[in-house]
């Protein structure tokens, strides 16, 4: 019982908790003359943060993070999880869009950022797009290195998220008692399992056969796309 309480705690506290590094960035460009920051985070994706001229301590903080690899990273072995998911070809993108992405929409709490925006109701079909160019992007041999235009993509998503979070704070609708915070760790680790073992157990149930190494391969992939998005390490497949 005790394990359970446990979990159950610490599960709450995941809810409640969101992507502190990403918001403050969110937080310091809103400070910003409008356009300002855009431009910051393009010349800090493509020139590195140095180049920056004037960056708030919060971008500074944000990339320290990004440009710091993981010892356990592996790019051949990414390499080979994206492999696995572009020989799919249209299957795959079809158990992206009909499979892996409505299991998250469909989760009540999970959805209520995407419905409070409009994203979800009213341009549903571009919603799926800019996610399957982002799994495409992420997937491609060396997507997620640092010159490559998955991590620029990857980073953009970050900080779009927070984004929506200081929007939707900031509004006044938002239930944080009954719903925890927008966009939180909970909904962020989630998505990234679908892009991964849910897009796998879908493939797989229409015939699909991938060895553990490529099973394992893909997970590692998407294991630091979640690195790269925010997710807390404890949550990190």
């Amino acid at each position: 019982m005790s394990l359970v309480k446990d979990q159950a705690a610490d599960y709450a506290r995941l809810l409640a908790t969101a992507d502190p590094l990403a918001d403050a960035v969110a937080s310091a460009f809103a400070a910003l003359p409008s356009g300002v920051g855009r431009r910051m985070l393009d010349i800090a994706i493509k020139q590195g943060i140095d180049a920056v001229e004037d960056a708030p301590q919060a971008l500074i903080d944000l990339f320290a993070q990004l440009d710091d690899v993981p010892l356990w990273v592996d790019w051949d072995r990414m390499d080979l999880g994206g492999q696995v998911f572009l020989r799919s070809g249209g299957l795959g993108i079809a158990v992206l869009g009909l499979y892996s992405l409505p299991v998250t929409y469909s989760s009540p709490d999970g959805n209520k950022p995407l419905v409070f925006t409009g994203h979800l109701l009213k341009r549903a079909p571009r919603r799926l797009a800019e996610t399957a160019s982002f799994v495409v992007a992420t997937c491609r041999p060396g997507g997620l290195r640092r010159d490559a235009e998955g991590f620029a993509i990857t980073v953009k998503v970050r900080l779009m998220h927070a984004q929506v979070r200081r929007l939707l704070w900031r509004s006044g609708r938002w239930n944080g008692e009954a719903w925890g915070t927008p966009i939180n760790q909970i909904y962020m680790a989630g998505t990234n399992l679908a892009l991964s073992a849910i897009l796998l157990e879908g493939l797989e149930r229409l015939g699909a056969r991938f060895s553990p190494d490529e099973s394992e391969a893909l997970l590692h992939l998407w294991r630091y796309s979640g690195h790269l998005t925010g997710v807390n390490p404890e949550l990190l497949c």
